[in-house]
Formats: C-alpha cells, structure tokens, sequence
C-alpha cells in the first residue's frame, strides 16, 4: 500500500487508510521517524462539505434510492477530498 510523506521527517511513513483515519483530534504515528502527525482543522471543514450539501439537499430528493445514492457519492467525495486535499501536519 502507497505510504504517504510524513512532514516530520519527510520519508513515506503514513498510509493512507491511516490518513483516512484521522482528524484534528486524532494523530497517527509515523512508521519512519516514530512523531505524531495530524490534519489541520481547517482541513475537515473542507472535507465536511459535501455532508453539509447532503443534508441541505436531502429532503428534497425522492425516491428514497436517489436519497441513498446522494448520501454514498457524500461519503465518497468526503473520503476522496480528505485523502487528496487534507495536508498532514505535525502533531
């Protein structure tokens, strides 16, 4: 699995699944240097954009399987911006 550069130290010591994981309240650690990394709050607000447009939209989508169907491209647009977008930061 691709590991992603840790601001630390600058070699690749994050995966992803372990970014996909994290929040401003939440670090990882670095496999290469051992340090704590996090992602920036501002960072999740971003990433917390298209839950925002999901609840704003919702209630005026029907059928219910247009509903689901919104709120799973939501949650993968979340994931997709969160892993591409979201810079990890020193904790």
């Amino acid at each position: 699995m691709e590991k992603l550069i840790c601001p630390h130290c600058g070699k690749p010591g994050i995966s992803v699944m372990q970014k996909v994981c994290l929040g401003p309240a939440w670090a990882a650690t670095c496999k290469a240097c051992g340090k704590k990394v996090g992602v920036p709050y501002k960072a999740m607000a971003m990433v917390a954009l298209p839950a925002f447009a999901a609840i704003l939209v919702s209630p005026f989508v029907h059928p219910f399987a247009f509903k689901v169907a919104l709120w799973i491209y939501a949650s993968v647009l979340a994931v997709a911006l969160h892993t591409s977008r979201a810079p990890l930061v020193p904790r």
